[in-house]
């Protein structure tokens, strides 16, 4: 049965002001010479740090522009950026930097991008100088999961190309407005299960627009609109991908005027349950030329668009309030149209509020014909019913027995059919009654008749696009934060003398976490510094409250040689965040080669880290400082800044041995009088360490590890809240954390595999697939790392391996 399963942004920045947007506020910062002359900073373009065991290079980039620190003359404006060999760099400080209403400018040529461009800002376009013209490629992407992310409200890109993304190509998070107009996508070497997932991606969006688009050979969906609201695809051609355009639990969209040709799949209208936007609907399919799509499916094993049979015109899945009308729907080869519940795929459903059956829908005035004459392997079983030769419409018959009123099924939960030409044929194939006696016996029969779908339904109503959010150019209360933010480390007033000794400074604590999240195997020293006689709110599960004026910093380092900790040992950045009255915010600091300063990195950096590892071999890797935009995708709580690791569960145990404090972390905070509210200390839970199994069972590791390196993203909040998956320690519910899951988006990603997690068997599971991984648009987490960590994958798959009896079982409820 068919189965669907930095390079230093900021290097010398000496300019008087600089201004960027961080999750859609508009921040400023005074750089005032930041880098000072040159021989006080030696890092520079291809230079390499001191130390044989260990190196730190920074690459450079082209200078840009002066912007003035005075806050009158803020406003939008057009920036032209050329594809110059450093312009990844560049290109992306402009996105950080760019104010509400601004235009990048985007010029003729191929700009070659090895890593994905984040971008916070609303009201912001990108413009190219025409698809054919302007060219952003990818090939050889080493950094990040996609090629543009974007979750500003009101953003436009139009008149360019994005080609051959490690993932997806442009993906739009959470926005209200959203426009792709003359946006080419396209992997160059054809269909391959290698290609990146989505091309035009928008989830959990409103106000969609897209128009005049092309999406060729991706691995899921060419254009692909999730879990939004208020959509519009018009005049755009989907060829070569798996699915050409899919519609996905989204609410009130009219796709038209499109062509979808060469597909595995044309048009696909889906509900997907376990996602945080489910039951879809009122979604109007018109005028489009679904034809010829018969191309093989492509798709990695595992994502739900594999089991789509090659030769699939449109496909309705699950969805409600689906009008489909004066299409030509012809020539492809299983069926021009297939009509299904979610559960004929026969996978777990795990979700109570889900509707598995499509409902409410009204096929009429369409071009039908010239399909199913040559099925796909996929729906081979349904040959022996209805023959070698599949009709232009196939339906499973599958109804919700809760809806039926004295054994009939209301109207309004029917599909209507009528006024397809030229004679339009069917197959209700009942898969109910589809039991191999009643096969057997000749009393099961395919029903090939209209009556039961006779009649009208009336017209949905056309999707309405809202207008884009107001553009405001007021100061956000961010502006006057980042521009008091110190551009020299020293400022803050962290560490003893020149700080390479990462002694804290009198008032300055230092702290441990239970469990850690893994950076390439770098070592970590947390500090946290209150204001002058404030105290720190302690909370029993989320992040504790702490006083405007706090900065919590982290120092990433590497020794020369991790067999002897203390070998020449070299600091590479310091994460600072801190919080005022406004929120919280973050920004990075690169230590110079002398490691005597390290300067305020708001656009990243590139960096080349070497050292001995614990087993003897020489590691060489390429360490990548986030740039402000990429800090908030993890630190994002309902789309504001947040810390992620001052918890309790985290903080529950003894100050590290170098600290000048001793005992348990709370404890102590408690008696110094500088976090209020702990209960006694037997009743705070602590996190077990990963690596440490005196600290708990092999489940209690696995999750605290899971906790702390993916829950951020992975959480109802977080930024990858569209996938389903809840990794936090405190989700009970075996579904939500991933077991028997199947993935939403994760092209490649599956490795093959079909579920998050496979209870007993963890190398069919796709967590420990992506936990393994190494490769861009694979990898997991996919920020903050480019090794594996082999410690945490072996612990993983032990979970798994000793899951209970009770979740080796699909877990329908």
């Amino acid at each position: 049965m068919l189965l669907f399963a930095s390079k230093i942004i900021s290097h010398r920045m000496n300019f008087s002001g600089f201004f960027f947007c961080l999750a859609g506020g508009l921040l400023a910062i005074s750089a005032q010479t930041a880098w000072g002359d040159e021989e006080s900073l030696k890092i520079k373009d291809g230079a390499s740090a001191t130390g044989s065991n260990h190196t730190s290079e920074i690459s450079g980039r082209s200078q840009i522009e002066p912007a003035s620190s005075d806050s009158s003359d803020i406003g939008p404006g057009t920036y032209h950026i050329p594809p110059t060999a450093n312009m990844r760099y560049e290109l992306q400080e402009k996105l950080i930097n760019a104010v509400p209403g601004d235009v990048i400018q985007l010029e003729e040529g191929v700009y070659e991008l090895t890593g994905q461009l984040d971008i916070a800002c609303s009201h912001l376009t990108i413009r190219g100088r025409g698809p054919e013209k302007t060219i952003l490629s990818f090939k050889g992407q080493t950094v990040g999961g996609e090629g543009i992310v974007a979750t500003g409200d009101a953003f436009v890109i139009e008149d360019l190309a994005i080609e051959d993304t490690a993932g997806n190509a442009i993906k739009n998070l959470g926005a209200n407005g959203v426009t792709y107009r003359r946006v080419r996508v396209e992997w160059t070497g054809g269909p391959s299960s290698e290609n990146g997932a989505y091309g035009l991606y928008p989830v959990q969006c409103r106000n969609v627009l897209i128009e005049e688009c092309v999406a060729i050979a991706a691995s899921d969906a060419g254009i692909y609109v999730g879990q939004s609201q208020n959509v519009v695809v018009r005049r755009c051609r989907a060829e070569k991908n798996v699915a050409g355009i899919e519609i996905e639990n989204t609410i009130n969209a009219d796709v038209y005027d499109n062509v979808a040709e060469n597909n595995t799949g044309g048009l696909l209208v889906f509900d997907l349950p376990g996602l945080q936007q489910k039951n879809g609907g009122n979604v109007r399919l018109f005028r489009n030329k679904v034809i010829n799509n018969n191309t093989e499916n492509f798709a990695p094993k595992g994502a739900m668009v594999a089991e789509v049979p090659s030769g699939t015109g449109i496909m309705i899945m699950a969805t409600d309030r689906v009008e489909v009308f004066e299409n030509d729907i012809i020539n492809n080869d299983s069926t021009n149209l297939l009509i299904i519940s979610f559960l004929f795929t026969q996978r777990p459903v795990n979700d109570p509020d889900y509707d598995p059956y499509p409902e409410g829908i009204h096929i009429h005035h369409n071009k039908v014909g010239e399909g199913g004459r040559s099925p796909d392997q996929r729906l081979k079983q349904l040959t022996a019913v209805i023959g070698s030769t599949f009709p232009d419409m196939i339906y499973d018959g599958l109804i919700n027995p809760s809806r039926l009123v004295d054994g009939e099924l209301p109207a309004e939960f029917s599909i209507r059919i009528h006024d397809n030409l030229p004679g339009m044929t069917i197959a209700n194939i009942n898969i109910a009654d589809m039991t191999p006696q009643k096969i057997l016996s000749g009393e099961y029969l395919v029903d090939r008749s209209f009556n039961s779908f006779q009649g009208k339904l009336p017209p949905l109503t056309a999707a309405v696009l809202g207008k884009h959010p107001e553009l405001s150019h007021e100061l956000k209360p961010a502006v006057a934060a980042y521009r008091g933010m110190p551009q020299k480390l020293s400022d803050w007033e962290l560490f003893v003398g020149d700080g390479r000794s990462q002694h804290p400074a009198d008032g300055v604590i230092p702290y441990q976490m239970n469990t850690q999240l893994f950076s390439d195997y770098a070592t970590k020293y947390r500090f946290i510094k209150l204001p002058v006689g404030k105290t720190i709110t302690y909370h029993d599960e989320e992040v504790f409250d702490f006083p405007v004026g706090t900065a919590i910093a982290k120092t990433f380092s590497y020794p020369a040689d991790m067999r002897n900790p203390g070998s020449d040992e070299r600091l590479l950045e310091t994460r600072v965040e801190f919080l005022n009255e406004a929120g919280w915010y973050g920004a990075s600091y690169v230590w110079n080669d002398e490691q005597d300063e390290a300067y305020l990195a708001l656009g990243g950096a590139g960096l080349r880290a070497t050292w001995i590892h614990r087993d003897g071999d020489r590691r060489d890797i390429h360490y990548e400082v986030p740039n402000a935009n990429q800090c908030i995708s993890c630190h994002s709580n309902n789309e504001k800044y947040r810390p992620i690791g001052p918890t309790a569960r985290s903080l529950n145990r003894d100050f590290p041995e170098s600290a000048s404090y001793h005992g348990n972390q709370l404890k102590q905070l408690a008696e110094m009088g500088l976090l209020t509210g702990v209960p006694r200390s037997e009743a705070i839970p602590a996190l077990a360490r990963f690596d440490d199994p005196t600290t708990g069972t092999v489940e209690a590791r696995a999750r605290a590890w899971l906790d702390v390196n993916c829950a951020h993203c992975h959480s109802p909040e977080g930024s990858a809240r569209t996938s389903g998956l809840d990794l936090r320690i405190s989700q009970s519910n075996p579904a939500k954390f991933g077991v028997w899951k199947s993935p939403v988006a994760a092209g490649k990603g599956t490795g093959g595999r079909s579920y998050d997690v496979v209870p007993g068997k963890p190398d069919s599971s796709i967590m420990l697939y992506r936990l393994e991984s190494d490769e861009a648009g694979v990898r997991m987490p996919n920020l903050a790392r480019s090794l594996v960590q082999d410690e945490s994958v072996a612990l993983i798959r032990e979970w798994i391996s000793q899951m209970p009896e009770s979740h080796r079982q699909h877990l329908d409820q």
